[in-house]
């Protein structure tokens, strides 16, 4: 067996790949949905988002390994957006890209953050129907 393969699609990667543009929107949705408390890592809306981003990577055709947007992962991105929030008595996370900024700054329209989660989901759902062609 290739060493590289832990299981069909994964593989032994040092770093995961960073949070791209569509993956922040529907992480700050959630944010925004639950601000300035958002859910942990066991709560239900952090693993259905974990699941939606481990499935729209595989539809692309990215290798995952077990950490790629996992619970843990997506909990702690949650809390970076923290850092953004002057409802959050706290500091938040300091880590994390500078486009969460950018998606923070650009976002705080509630009805257009949702309208740019639903074209996201959307053009997911559509990824797994043509899948199923």
């Amino acid at each position: 067996m290739n060493s590289g393969l832990i299981e069909i699609g994964y593989i032994k990667m040092n770093n995961n790949q960073k949070w791209n543009y569509s993956e922040l929107i529907l992480a700050l949705e959630l944010y925004m949905l639950h601000r300035p408390n958002p859910p942990g890592k066991n709560s239900r809306d952090v693993k259905i988002l974990s699941n939606i981003l481990r499935l729209n990577a595989l539809s692309d055709n990215i290798y995952l390994n077990k950490t790629f947007r996992n619970v843990n992962g997506v909990a702690m991105k949650l809390q970076n957006f923290r850092r953004f929030d002057e409802m959050f008595k706290g500091k938040g996370l300091r880590q994390g890209g500078g486009l969460e900024r950018d998606v923070w700054d650009r976002y705080q329209n509630l009805k257009k953050l949702q309208k740019a989660s639903d074209l996201i989901r959307n053009n997911i759902e559509r990824k797994f129907e043509n899948l199923n062609e």
